[in-house]
């Protein structure tokens, strides 16, 4: 059954500007007619807005959605967690072409109710995360440069449909994501500046770049390793650092959007994780 859509009348499609990605080397950055096509697809989505438009994909970009796929399912099959490889075949996204955010949200929402709501970049955390409250994804509709398909420093529909949207299928997740949305507005409304960016580094080491130990093994759950090759093979390399994750432990981090990840953290079960969350909720 579909949500109605019409609480996100008064949310604006974007209230800050979205995080720049021009001061990086990747060529999705300054190729004029890349970003030209990014713009158009941007366009299209804020003049819709609440609804979820229909997109008009290139071929280029079914390639480079089947390209990226095919690699990440080969993938994922040996380092994601039983949870993730379940829900992606629930979900049964598309190989050969790029799925429609609306066709991948009408899953969602009977499942766990949660929903994709377009949005055109990198919005700014007190901005995305309390969306999490109303079990909403805010997602781009835009696909990765084709002559670097490997890794984006900026969410693309690879990222958003691959990494992210499985496991919003499953229901434990679906409500740990809400208590973060919870927390972060509950953060929001307090001026909690501190809370909010604790609450935002908890979310990138764990729903982006989380791992988890199963069978005795370490797996993947977080959306930008299960969404992006290069960052899904940093994550399983044992050359790269890897630790026990624990709240006081990313307290003092930073997070950089334009570079692969360089640290990942471990959590010993999904109800740890779940724990964590409960926590932060406690906090705000």
């Amino acid at each position: 059954m579909r949500r109605d859509r019409t609480f996100l009348n008064d949310v604006a499609f974007s209230a800050h500007d979205y995080a720049s990605i021009v001061q990086t080397n990747y060529p999705g950055a300054h190729d004029q007619d890349y970003r030209a096509r990014v713009a158009g697809l941007i366009d299209t989505a804020r003049a819709a807005w609440p609804a979820c438009p229909t997109f008009d994909y290139h071929e280029d970009e079914h390639s480079t959605w089947k390209l990226v796929s095919e690699i990440l399912i080969l993938l994922q099959n040996r380092y994601s967690c039983a949870a993730y490889l379940e829900a992606r075949e629930k979900l049964a996204l598309p190989l050969d072409s790029v799925p429609q955010l609306d066709d991948v949200s009408a899953r969602m929402e009977a499942a766990t109710g949660f929903t994709l709501a377009p949005v055109g970049g990198l919005l700014d955390k007190s901005e995305f995360l309390p969306m999490l409250a109303h079990r909403v994804m805010r997602c781009t509709p835009y696909v990765r440069h084709p002559s670097y398909p490997f890794f984006t420093p900026e969410p693309d529909i690879v990222h958003e449909l691959r990494g992210h949207a499985p496991m919003f299928m499953h229901e434990p997740f679906a409500e740990m994501s809400e208590r973060i949305g919870h927390a972060a507005a509950a953060a929001v409304d307090a001026g909690n500046a501190e809370l909010l960016d604790l609450i935002g580094l908890f979310y990138w080491y764990t729903v982006e770049y989380g791992l988890i130990r199963e069978n005795g093994e370490v797996r993947i759950f977080g959306a930008g390793n299960n969404g992006g090759i290069q960052d899904l093979l940093r994550s399983m390399d044992p050359t790269v650092e890897k630790h026990p994750i624990s709240l006081d432990a990313i307290r003092e981090l930073s997070i950089d959007y334009d570079a692969p990840q360089e640290v990942f953290f471990v959590a010993e079960s999904f109800e740890h994780v779940a724990e964590m969350a409960r926590e932060l909720e406690a906090m705000a």
